[in-house]
């Protein structure tokens, strides 16, 4: 008997060293340093509110502060179911931040009568008093808002940043020459750290002296003013230049 008890003894004794070897063993975490443990990976893959560390996830890969920028763009103008505009310009740009360039842009304008025109023109045996854009230049100031990145068919990754805008120029006409303010938006998607594929719509606004053209009175006499919405939608390549 005991035998028996001798050797129930030696199992409980062993049983119970095996289960506290884990608790004892200098390799093994205690509640409280798993706890210190998740905090450190915690803190290595999030931001954790600290302004310096979320800078670095905000990190552009194509950065364009203190860089200059040089356009050229197409695309076409619509303000009058009369015509048919089309535009070909140049932007040169500096970008103060990541977030904020002012650009200085001009175009020249190419018109030719629309089919609305031509059929009135042969319908009615005369013309309308159309005011033929000629060209523009103005300043513009660019906010860059959102910037982030596309997956292409899961194939390519590419970079963009979407743009709004407010500008300040002047157009020329047949007519004259008007003021013109403006609002924008427009994209921009990367190829690499100097070149970029831009896309733009602005609406701008000027009020424009109106010509007769026909003899109803006499050709020329200014016969009153109106107002011009014009939108241009344009499509050009950027090229960063110098730069910090």
């Amino acid at each position: 008997m005991k035998k028996y008890w001798f050797l129930l003894t030696l199992v409980f004794t062993a049983g119970s060293a095996f289960a506290q070897a884990p608790a004892s063993s200098g390799g093994a975490l205690k509640k409280g340093d798993e706890s210190q443990e998740l905090e450190k990976v915690k803190k290595r893959y999030w931001a954790a509110g600290e302004e310096a560390e979320i800078g670095v996830v905000q990190n552009r890969t194509y950065a364009k502060s203190g860089k200059f920028e040089l356009g050229l763009f197409g695309g076409l103008t619509i303000n009058d179911p009369f015509l048919n505009t089309k535009v070909a310009g140049l932007d040169l740009g500096y970008n103060l931040t990541e977030y904020f360039g002012l650009h200085a842009v001009a175009w020249k304008s190419f018109v030719s009568p629309s089919s609305a025109l031509v059929t009135f023109e042969r319908e009615k045996q005369a013309t309308a008093n159309t005011n033929l854009p000629k060209s523009y230049l103005g300043l513009e100031a660019l906010g860059s808002v959102f910037y982030g990145k596309l997956s292409v068919l899961g194939a390519k990754i590419i970079y963009y940043d979407l743009h709004l805008a407010g500008s300040l120029g002047a157009t020329e006409t047949e007519n004259g020459t008007y003021i013109t303010p403006g609002v924008g938006i427009g994209q921009r998607f990367y190829a690499n750290k100097w070149f970029s594929v831009r896309l733009d719509y602005r609406l701008q606004f000027y009020k424009e002296d109106v010509k007769q053209k026909t003899i109803v009175t006499q050709i020329g006499e200014t016969i009153g003013q109106r107002n011009v919405f014009s939108n241009t939608i344009t499509l050009g390549v950027q090229f960063l230049l110098g730069g910090f």
